[in-house]
């Protein structure tokens, strides 16, 4: 076996291992701003307790761009040292290259199952440009895969299905975190690309996603409403569509109210009046929303206990 075909098999064996429902972690903070580290562990435990065993970490809904450098780091040796068995995904996502680069090398150090990235955002690039930012994060990840993150809702950055093909054939690319409403790409990707690793990122779109060739999914409600997604990957599985449309029903219901009030802001509310974590405190210029703002939020709450 020639080196090439090696690197190959490597990459979908570390696809396959990923092919499962990952919470986006939220991250938690002390009511002075500071990240909670012990509510973090917490945090955690409280998403394996619902069966999900897959952690993407320091993304949009970890309020990533939000912190330090230094800040990220920290949150991914947190969930190194509290992951167990668990999958880590680490996004290294920013605006200059070389902090991607400082980040992918500790995830690497910290044994990291994979990293993801969004585009680098703010200042307009041209394609040539992204494509060379995701190649000098890949050089610098000591072998560990990355996953695309193509939320253009969010990046501003559009990638066409030639733009992601490209993109899949970098070796070390081994899937794509696809936070778009496009189930048609969706499905044109699994079918261009019958290995790869597909993430569904909306999660009001998951059986959706799933149903379109998705072979896993990154969410943020995962943490409050994991059990309920394995449970629909489940009816799905077994064939009993009407089963989980009504799972996926029930769990927009929750969404409607969330993306009403804040969806960020509201999922970490809900942990809070869960008894996860300590505060509701989000990073700033993100709101916090407190009993008087959280709408519906305190009666769902209840009901997801």
């Amino acid at each position: 076996m020639d080196v090439s075909q090696n690197a190959t098999r490597k990459s979908h064996s570390a696809a396959m291992q990923l092919e499962r429902l990952h919470a986006a972690l939220m991250t938690p903070y002390t009511k002075d701003g500071e990240i909670s580290y012990s509510c973090l562990r917490r945090l955690m435990s409280h998403v394996r307790m619902m069966g999900i065993d897959g952690f993407y970490v320091g993304g949009s809904t970890g309020e990533g761009l939000l912190q330090s450098v230094d800040e990220r780091m920290a949150v991914f040796e947190t969930v190194a040292e509290e992951a167990g068995t668990g999958a880590k995904i680490g996004h290294v996502g920013a605006v200059a290259t070389r902090d991607a680069q400082a980040m992918v090398k500790r995830c690497a150090a910290l044994g990291y199952d994979a990293v993801s990235a969004i585009p680098p955002i703010y200042f307009p690039h041209r394609k040539d440009a992204i494509f060379g930012y995701y190649e000098e994060i890949l050089d610098a990840s000591q072998g560990t895969p990355l996953i695309i993150y193509n939320i253009p809702a969010m990046s501003g950055v559009s990638f066409t299905l030639d733009d992601l093909a490209r993109l899949l054939s970098l070796p070390g690319v081994i899937g794509i975190k696809q936070t778009s409403i496009d189930m048609y790409q969706m499905e044109q990707l699994r079918r261009a690309f019958p290995n790869a690793l597909l993430l569904n990122g909306f999660d009001e779109m998951l059986m959706a996603g799933l149903v379109s060739g998705a072979n896993g999914g990154v969410g943020s409600t995962y943490n409050v409403m994991g059990g309920r997604y394995l449970k629909m990957v489940e009816k799905l599985k077994a064939n009993d569509v009407a089963g989980a449309a009504s799972i996926q029903s029930a769990c927009n219901e929750v969404i409607d109210e969330l993306v009403r009030v804040s969806v960020f802001p509201g999922v970490k509310y809900l942990l809070y009046r869960l008894g996860v974590i300590d505060t509701p405190v989000c990073r700033k210029p993100l709101s916090t929303l407190s009993s008087s703002t959280c709408g519906r939020l305190d009666e769902i709450a209840t009901g997801l206990k």
